[in-house]
């Protein structure tokens, strides 16, 4: 019956050598924990701030995106409105000189003056 007793005595020891070392190590490795989770806690903050930016950038990006579209409709349809611009107005809008317009209109006017003289010479 000793060896009974002597061996649930050193099974007691062992476990509670066991919780001891247990104990110990936890003890030990408690600050390389907390290292680890304020490592965590840092990198989860760096992604949230990483995570705001591209989502502020993605919105910049897309209001730039449809100023673009905007501006790029508007150039087109001043584009188109060119193209459909008929010849005939386009020709209008090249001015002559004055001084050719009032040559013309000086050897114009000097024609039927001749002419009528011709007329009226031969009546």
């Amino acid at each position: 019956m000793i060896l009974v007793y002597i061996s649930i005595a050193v099974i007691v020891a062992s476990l509670a050598y066991l919780g001891f070392v247990a104990f110990k190590t936890f003890k030990a490795a408690k600050p390389s924990i907390e290292s680890l989770q304020e490592t965590a806690t840092k990198m989860q903050v760096k992604t949230n701030a990483i995570k705001h930016e591209t989502d502020k950038l993605t919105i910049h990006q897309q209001q730039l995106m449809s100023d673009f579209e905007e501006k790029k409709k508007a150039v087109n349809t001043v584009v188109f409105s060119v193209k459909q611009t008929p010849v005939v107005f386009k020709n209008a809008l090249v001015a002559k000189p004055v001084a050719a317009l009032e040559r013309q209109y000086k050897v114009r006017q000097w024609k039927r003056n001749r002419k009528n003289r011709m007329a009226q010479t031969q009546s």
